[in-house]
C-alpha cells in the first residue's frame, strides 16, 4: 500500500488535500533558515521584487523583528524620527497630522501587506511632522533604518525593494491627490463602495471620515442618500 493510500485510509483525505498538506510541509523546510509562517508573505513580496537567492533572502527576513502594535498605539509621535519602516502582517496603521487646533488630517492608512512609515523623516533623519497610529491590534515586521541601508549596502538587489517602496508611496499619495482635486465628495465614497467596500465596514465613522477628507456628518449624510 502506497503512502498516499495509507494516508488515505487513515485520516480520511483525499490525495489533492494530502499534496496540499506536502506542500506546506516542504514550504516550512525551504524557508527554514530564518523564515517562518509569520515572514512568509513578506518573503514572497520581497522575492518577487528582488529575486534574492536563498541566501540573501534569510538575511533580509531575519532583519525584521516581529511586533504587536495595540489598538491606538502610537508607533510615531511628532518630532521624533521615524527610524522604523513597518510591513503589516494584520491590522490597519494611519499616518496622518495634527493641526494647531488639534484637527486631525489623515493622509494614508496602510493594511495588511503594506509598508508604511514617514518617508520623507525615514530617508532624511529629520524630526517627523506626522504620527502614526494602530487604528487595530495589529501584527506587524519592523525593521529600523541602519538595518535597511545595511542591507542596500550589501545586498545588491535589495535597492530594487527600496525602489519599489518609494514607487507604491508616490503612486498612493499622487492618487489621492487626485481624487481630492477632481472628485466631490459623493465620487469618492462611491468609488469606495465599488472598488474597496471592505474598508467601509472595517474602519470607524470618524476614521473613515478621515481616509476621506470629509467631515462626519458629510459621510452620514452620504451613507443615508448612496
Amino acid at each position: 500500500m502506497t503512502a498516499i493510500n495509507l494516508f488515505h485510509e487513515y485520516y480520511g483525505l483525499d490525495f489533492d488535500l494530502y499534496q496540499c498538506f506536502l506542500n506546506i510541509f516542504a514550504a516550512t523546510l525551504t524557508f527554514g533558515n530564518g523564515i517562518d509562517m509569520l515572514t512568509m508573505i513578506l518573503a514572497d513580496l520581497i522575492q518577487k521584487m528582488t529575486a534574492l537567492n536563498e541566501e540573501q533572502l534569510a538575511t533580509v527576513i531575519a532583519s525584521f523583528k516581529p511586533v504587536v502594535a495595540k489598538k491606538n498605539e502610537l508607533l510615531l509621535e511628532y518630532g521624533a524620527v521615524a527610524n522604523r519602516l513597518f510591513f503589516i502582517n494584520r491590522g490597519c496603521l494611519r499616518l496622518y497630522y495634527c493641526n494647531n487646533d488639534q484637527s486631525i488630517i489623515t493622509r494614508f492608512m496602510a493594511f495588511e501587506n503594506t509598508f508604511l512609515t514617514s518617508i520623507v523623516s525615514f530617508i532624511s533623519g529629520e524630526p517627523s511632522t506626522e504620527y502614526i497610529q494602530a487604528l487595530e491590534t495589529s501584527e506587524l515586521l519592523v525593521i529600523t533604518y541602519e538595518d535597511f541601508s545595511y542591507l542596500r549596502k550589501t545586498i545588491p538587489g535589495w535597492d530594487k525593494m527600496y525602489i519599489y517602496i518609494l514607487e507604491y508611496g508616490l503612486t498612493v499619495i499622487t492618487s489621492k491627490l487626485g481624487n481630492l482635486l477632481t472628485q466631490s465628495a459623493a465620487e469618492r465614497y462611491r468609488n469606495l463602495l465599488k472598488n474597496n467596500p471592505k474598508l467601509i465596514q472595517r474602519l470607524s465613522n470618524s476614521n473613515l471620515a478621515a481616509y476621506m477628507n470629509i467631515s462626519p456628518e458629510t459621510l452620514s449624510r452620504l451613507k443615508s442618500q448612496i
